[in-house]
């Protein structure tokens, strides 16, 4: 009898050693508690389903990425900028001094015709008095002669 008193002990302690207590119960509902809260939902799932991005909208991506680096000025053409500014500045005080020959021209164009029209008039004159010269020549000489 004592075996078996020493082996009903034994299974008790056994017995003892891996039940659980109030204390454990109440501790594993407690996780089990957390861990229902923090667990996603069908919901959930479909919604991160939703905005994930599929294979198709990352290839997108790349070509839109690949596009804008195509497109994008490099460090040497930003560098350039600053030549680029005083070309169109210089292009700019060209145009304007474009204008102001035009004006100029004008005026030179205005003084040619006044002096072609002087000299027109002077060549009348100088006509005029030549004949006029030479007539009195004719009448100097006719006077010498008599």
């Amino acid at each position: 009898m004592d075996d078996m008193l020493k082996r009903i002990f034994d299974e008790l302690a056994l017995l003892r050693e891996h039940m659980a207590t109030k204390d454990d119960i109440a501790a594993m509902d407690k996780r089990i508690e957390h861990i229902e809260q923090t667990m996603a939902t069908k919901d959930d799932i479909a919604s991160i389903e939703q905005r994930m991005a599929t294979k198709d909208d990352i290839a997108a991506m790349d070509k839109r990425i690949e596009h804008i680096e195509q497109t994008m000025a490099t460090k040497d053409d930003v560098a350039d900028i600053p030549l680029i500014k005083q070309a169109v500045l210089e292009t700019l005080e060209a145009v304007n001094e474009i204008s102001t020959i035009k004006q100029n021209l004008a005026e030179m164009s205005q003084k040619l015709d006044d002096v072609i029209a002087t000299q027109a008039r002077h060549e009348l004159a100088i006509q005029s008095l030549a004949v006029r010269s030479l007539v009195h020549e004719n009448e100097i000489r006719a006077l010498k002669a008599r």
